[in-house]
């Protein structure tokens, strides 16, 4: 009995080592500034999708909820290195537009996230009239 409570124990010390590096981590990365526009596609597209990102409302956030996790240098990565089709209609796996509406999916999406956070409220759930796309769609 005393050794599955120093097993316990342990595992229990062990996982809060890593979940504190895990922070740890994510505390030392350096987020963008505010006012990040995220418009990949432009110049590729008739339509103008742009959208105003800003990292300090999302601080709360663990960077790897939205972002893949390059292993190699341990940081998150950019939706674009992996999600390279720009077609506004593309669905498939690989789409850029897709990886940031998505509703449902394994990985977290942007419209996911506020469509779950902020249920009703059509300046954080809208398309072209919300505070996420302010100059609109085209």
């Amino acid at each position: 009995m005393k050794k599955i409570f120093i097993l316990s124990l342990l595992c229990v010390c062990f996982t809060a080592v890593l979940a504190f590096a895990q922070n740890e981590l994510v505390a030392s990365i350096d987020a963008p500034e505010d006012d990040l526009e995220i418009n990949y596609i432009a110049g590729k597209s008739d339509r103008n999708l742009g959208v105003i990102f800003n990292h300090s409302s999302h601080e709360y956030i663990d960077c790897f909820t939205c972002h893949h996790k390059n292993e190699v240098a341990d940081e998150p990565e950019s939706c674009s290195n992996c999600h390279t089709d720009v077609n506004p209609d593309a669905q498939g796996k690989l789409s850029y537009f897709r990886a940031m509406h998505v509703k449902g999916a394994e990985q977290t999406s942007c419209l996911s996230c506020h469509l779950e956070e902020f249920e009703g409220d059509k300046d954080l759930t809208g398309c072209a009239t919300s505070s996420c796309h302010p100059t609109g769609l085209y």
